[in-house]
C-alpha cells in the first residue's frame, strides 16, 4: 500500500463525456488524477472511485452516504485519496461495482466488501446502518465469490460453485427470492436456480415502464472465449505477434509414457486439493452425515462436533426445514462441480485414479443429499400427522361452533385439504412412501367416517340418507387424483412452478415424466387394492375394478404417448421398462 493519503504524479487516466449527474459534458474531458494504470472506475453522482492496476482503490469528489469509503469525516475531497480496508484484509481488489448509492468490492481471494448507503440492507451486513469505510460481508466469508453485481439498491454475488446470493431492496419481489419481504439485510441463496450451476451474471438495460428498467441475466451454459483466429480480422495469431516455431519431433514412446505419468500425478494433486476443499465444506454443512449409533466406529475427523454439541440425529430432528433444503442445494452444487471436473479430464491419460476418487466423492454427496431429502419428507409427514391432533372435530357437547352439519362440512374441507397435501408431498424412499400411504389411508377412513356422520345427521332431520354415498365420494376423490397425474400436468409443475430439472434431452425429460406419472398412479392403485382398509363393503366391487382399470389405461396412455412423441421426431423405438410393458398389457387385455 502507498503510505501517503494524497496521490501524486498523475498519469493520463481516461476521457469522459455525456451526462454525469446534473451535468452534461459535451466535449471529451481527459482525467489526470491517478498515477499509474487504471483497471476500472466507478462514476457516482458527484464522485469517482478508481481501481488501480495494483489492486488499490482511490476516490475523490463528494458523497454524503459513505460511497467515498474514506470515513465519516471525509465526504468531500478534491484530490484522490486511498481507500483503507480493515487490518485483516488480504489479497487485492479485482472488481468494484456501484449500485444506486452503495459500493461492492471483490478481492482476489473471493471475499466481498461493501460500503455506502444501507437503507434497504444492500450492504448485506444484517442491519440498515450506512458504512463510510469498507466492511467485510460476513455472511459470504465461508464461500469463494467469483463475481459481484450491484443494481440500484440490490446486490448479487456468484460463488465458485455456481450459487447466486441476493440481498437488498426486494420491493415487488425484484430479488427473485422465495419470499416477498421488502428488504433483505443479508445474502440469501436464490433457491429457484438450485438445479443449475450459474457461470456468469450480467445486467441489461431493457427500458421498462419508466424507461430505466434493468434485467439481471444468469448464464448457465457459457461459450468459451473466442480463439485468436476468430477475433476481429480473423488472424491466426494476435496482431504484431511472432510466428510460432515449427512443431518439434515427436517424443520417443518411453518419454511419452513418462510424460503421461507426470501429468497424471500433477492432475491427481490438483484434484486432491479441490476435493479436500469440497470435503471441508461438506463438514461445515453437517446435515446429511451418517448417524453414529456404534461408538466403536466413530470417525473423529469426519464427526467433529461444533460448539452446539448436537448429534446428526438432533440436527435432523430440530433444525428448520429451510436449513435442510439449503444444505441439499449446496450438496447439489458440489455434485455439479465434481461432474464438471470429470468432464474436463475425461479425455486425458492417466486419470483412472482421479476419476475413481471423484466418483466416490459424488456418491458420498448423493447419499447425503438423499438422506436430507428423506428427512425433509419424513418431517413434513410428521408435521401433518401432528396437526391432526388439534381439536377440529364436531362439537358433540353443543358448546358452540354452529350446527352439526356445518361443523361436519368444515371438518370435511380440512381433512380433504390435508389429504391433498399428503398425496402431493414428494417422497424419496420406501419408508417415507409407506408412511405417506398409511397417512393417506387414515385420512380417507376419517373422511369416510365423517361422511357417514353427515348421512346420519340428514336421517335424523327427516331427510333421505344414503349409506353408499360416502364410499362413492372416496372413489371420486381417488379418480380426481388420478386425473392430475398426466404428463402435461407434471410438465407444468416442473417448468412453471420453479421445480425445473436438468435433462440431457427432451427424450430424457419425457421418459422421466412418464416414470413419475406411473409411480404416482401405482401409489393410488396400491391403496385402492387394500380390500380390508380402503374398500367399502356396501360399494359394488365393480366400481373399484373400473377405477383400477382406468388407472392401468392411463399408464398405458403415458407409455404410448412417449412412443409417439419420440417416433414423431424420427427417434428409434424407446426401451420401455418391463413393469410398464406389463401394465400396458393388462390394460389392453382387461384387468386380471
Amino acid at each position: 500500500m502507498v503510505n501517503d493519503d494524497n496521490v501524486s504524479n498523475p498519469s493520463n487516466n481516461f476521457w469522459l463525456w455525456g451526462t454525469w449527474g446534473k451535468r452534461v459534458i459535451k466535449a471529451p474531458f481527459l482525467t489526470q488524477k491517478v498515477p499509474g494504470r487504471i483497471r476500472d472506475v466507478i462514476i457516482g453522482h458527484n464522485f469517482i472511485i478508481a481501481l488501480r492496476e495494483d489492486g488499490h482503490l482511490v476516490s475523490w469528489g463528494e458523497d454524503k452516504v459513505g460511497c467515498l469509503g474514506l470515513g465519516a469525516e471525509q465526504t468531500n475531497v478534491q484530490e484522490p485519496k486511498k481507500i483503507s480496508f480493515p487490518d485483516n484484509f488480504k489479497g487485492k481488489v479485482v472488481d468494484i461495482q456501484y449500485g444506486k448509492h452503495h459500493v461492492l468490492a471483490l478481492t482476489s481471494l473471493g471475499k466481498v466488501y461493501a460500503w455506502g448507503d444501507n437503507g434497504s440492507g444492500q450492504l448485506g451486513l444484517n442491519d440498515h446502518q450506512n458504512r463510510y469505510e469498507p466492511v467485510a460481508v460476513e455472511e459470504l466469508k465461508p464461500y469463494t465469490v467469483t463475481q459481484i453485481l450491484a443494481v440500484d439498491g440490490m446486490s448479487y454475488a456468484l460463488t465458485n460453485h455456481g450459487v447466486v446470493y441476493a440481498w437488498g431492496d426486494n420491493k415487488d419481489g425484484c430479488l427473485a427470492l422465495e419470499h416477498d419481504k421488502a428488504m433483505v439485510e443479508k445474502p440469501e441463496p436464490m433457491m429457484r436456480m438450485k438445479e443449475t450451476q450459474v457461470k456468469k451474471l450480467v445486467v441489461k438495460d431493457c427500458g421498462g415502464l419508466s424507461g430505466r428498467g434493468k434485467t439481471v441475466i444468469a448464464f448457465v451454459e457459457l461459450a468459451e472465449p473466442l480463439a485468436d483466429k476468430d477475433q476481429i480480422g480473423g488472424f491466426e495469431k494476435p496482431l504484431g505477434g511472432t510466428e510460432t516455431a515449427p512443431e518439434k519431433a515427436a517424443l520417443s514412446e518411453d518419454a511419452e509414457k513418462d510424460n503421461d505419468i507426470f501429468e497424471g500425478v500433477d492432475l491427481m494433486r490438483r484434484v486432491m486439493d479441490n476435493t479436500q476443499e469440497w470435503w471441508e465444506h461438506i463438514l461445515k454443512v453437517r446435515h446429511g452425515s451418517p448417524y453414529n449409533d456404534n461408538p466403536t466406529q466413530v470417525d473423529d475427523l469426519a464427526d467433529k462436533k461444533e460448539e452446539d454439541n448436537c448429534t446428526a440425529m438432533q440436527l435432523d430432528s430440530y433444525v428448520g426445514l429451510d436449513t435442510l433444503e439449503k444444505a441439499s442445494y449446496e450438496l447439489d452444487m458440489l455434485i455439479q462441480s465434481a461432474k464438471d471436473q470429470l468432464t474436463e479430464i475425461r479425455m486425458k491419460k492417466g486419470t483412472k485414479n482421479v476419476k475413481f476418487m471423484l466418483s466416490l466423492f459424488m456418491d458420498d454427496c448423493k447419499l447425503r443429499r438423499e438422506k436430507i431429502r428423506r428427512t425433509v419428507a419424513a418431517r413434513q409427514l410428521m408435521d401433518y400427522k401432528q396437526s391432526m391432533g388439534h381439536k377440529d372435530g364436531p362439537d358433540i357437547l353443543g358448546q358452540g361452533g354452529g350446527t352439526a352439519e356445518a361443523q361436519l362440512n368444515r371438518l370435511t374441507e380440512q381433512l380433504s385439504e390435508k389429504l391433498r397435501k399428503v398425496r402431493n408431498l414428494r417422497t424419496y424412499d420406501l419408508f417415507t412412501r409407506v408412511l405417506q400411504d398409511s397417512l393417506g389411508e387414515v385420512l380417507e377412513c376419517r373422511l369416510h367416517a365423517v361422511s357417514l356422520q353427515h348421512e346420519l345427521v340428514k336421517a335424523k332431520g327427516g331427510h333421505r340418507a344414503d349409506a353408499v354415498l360416502p364410499g362413492i365420494k372416496i372413489i371420486k376423490e381417488r379418480w380426481l387424483t388420478l386425473k392430475k397425474f398426466s404428463i402435461y400436468n407434471l410438465y407444468q409443475e416442473c417448468t412453471l412452478r420453479g421445480q425445473g430439472l436438468n435433462f440431457g434431452s427432451d427424450d430424457e425429460m419425457l421418459s422421466n415424466l412418464t416414470s413419475k406419472s406411473d409411480a404416482q398412479i401405482d401409489q393410488i392403485i396400491q391403496i385402492h387394492r387394500n380390500d380390508l382398509i380402503s374398500r367399502d363393503v356396501l360399494i359394488p366391487p365393480l366400481c373399484y375394478e373400473l377405477l383400477t382399470e382406468n388407472a392401468e389405461l392411463r399408464k398405458m396412455c403415458n407409455t404410448y404417448q412417449l412412443k409417439v412423441l419420440l417416433m414423431k421426431d424420427g427417434k428409434e423405438k424407446p426401451v420401455i421398462p418391463a413393469a410398464q410393458q406389463r401394465a400396458s398389457g393388462r390394460a389392453a387385455i382387461g384387468y386380471e
